[in-house]
């Protein structure tokens, strides 16, 4: 019995945490904000597959002001605590994005945006477990520039 407590208490702990990542895409997190744009992000799952989801980092990109901008940053990845290296494929990881006078972008899995989010785990469609490889994602090099 001693045992199997400690078992069930880390099961019940990484079943609550891998249910509330990713299943409600409406709570946004602020990543960056000045007084041009801000950027949000949140987990949402992907149909993939029928024994599979993916789940990826979608944004939220919002023009604060009233002028058309170029909203440029870089992306780094770690996944299984490694960062991979974004030169060898730089084009990928370099992200512009226009954004009209107060216009918000939001990414998902299906609208043509999707190349902006993030790829974090597989998420087995039945049980809800979570095989994750992201470990850590940054924006960098973030710059705006009125068009």
């Amino acid at each position: 019995m001693k045992k199997t407590l400690p078992a069930i208490l880390i099961a019940f702990f990484f079943l609550f945490t891998s249910n509330s990542m990713g299943s409600n895409p409406t709570e946004w997190e602020i990543y960056f904000e000045n007084d041009t744009v801000k950027i949000e992000y949140t987990y949402q799952n992907c149909d993939f597959s029928s024994t599979a989801s993916q789940e990826l980092i979608v944004f939220r990109f919002t023009n604060l002001n009233e002028n058309n901008i170029t909203l440029n940053y870089e992306t780094q990845l770690w996944y299984d605590s490694k960062e991979i290296n974004t030169e060898h494929n730089s084009d990928e990881f370099r992200k512009t994005i226009n954004l009209e006078n107060n216009e918000i972008i939001t990414t998902n899995c299906e609208n043509q945006w999707k190349e902006y989010s993030i790829f974090s785990a597989f998420v087995h469609n039945e049980t809800n477990e979570r095989y994750v490889s992201l470990t850590k994602f940054e924006l960098i090099n973030i710059t705006t520039k009125n068009d």
